[in-house]
């Protein structure tokens, strides 16, 4: 495997459509927030370098995680879109760390069951033009038109979720969310903003357990997955499955 590669997790939003009294990234899930988890995902990991993360500027809840002064973990001004974010964490990245050449991951910091062996997967992929996380769809897909009735039924076996984290060399992912952002198209993930530039990223084939948490309901199945975990292993929960 390569050296060792940085993670970017952009935690400036606030997830209005969770409704909580706090950032969603601040919710509790089995006695940690949400970013926590997410951080503990890639502390101490041999193949990982560090953990940049996203914060907004006025966030007084970060000061209370418990990575706050970790020597792996450091800190960065978040934007107003999740894309944002990742572009100042790159800037800063490129700047401070001289990764020009080098693959970085960009993980979402609602994302805090990335399995071990998921992890594993998009580490040692060495996909030319990048690569991503994603599931193949198991329901029956529809497209609405304008009356929002049906318009046709897509086929499945060629539509994935897209999940993160996502990889891509650090100087290749800067340049294509400038380009987004200057020509003003919306970016919802990385790999929209590398397909923009032509580039077609490899899908490394993940698992449903990786849920990004948006709605009260995702903390619920969240927390069941947890316990699940905890009565496999015999242990407290715990979001790494094994050791790599």
């Amino acid at each position: 495997m390569s050296a060792p590669i940085w993670v970017i997790i952009p935690a400036a939003g606030v997830g209005q459509r969770m409704q909580a009294a706090c950032p969603k990234q601040y919710l509790s899930l089995s006695g940690q927030t949400i970013l926590d988890r997410t951080i503990g995902l890639f502390i101490d990991h041999p193949h990982i370098a560090g953990v940049a993360v996203g914060i907004s500027e006025n966030d007084a809840y970060w000061p209370d995680s418990q990575w706050f002064s970790h020597p792996q973990v450091i800190r960065f001004n978040g934007g107003d879109e999740r894309s944002d974010t990742v572009l100042n964490g790159l800037a800063m990245l490129l700047q401070t760390q001289g990764i020009q050449d080098q693959a970085v991951l960009v993980h979402d910091a609602a994302r805090p069951l990335l399995s071990a062996s998921g992890l594993q997967r998009i580490l040692c992929h060495q996909g030319e033009q990048g690569a991503l996380l994603a599931t193949p769809v198991k329901d029956t897909v529809k497209q609405q038109n304008s009356a929002q009735c049906v318009q046709t039924t897509l086929d499945r076996q060629y539509i994935w979720l897209a999940q993160t984290p996502q990889k891509f060399p650090a100087d290749a992912l800067h340049k294509a969310l400038v380009k987004a952002k200057d020509q003003g198209l919306p970016v919802t993930d990385e790999c929209s903003a590398m397909e923009m530039i032509g580039w077609q990223p490899a899908l490394v084939e993940g698992e449903s357990r990786n849920l990004k948490i948006t709605l009260p309901e995702d903390i619920v199945m969240a927390e069941a997955l947890l316990q699940q975990a905890q009565g496999s292993l015999g242990n407290p929960p715990t979001i790494r499955e094994n050791t790599l």
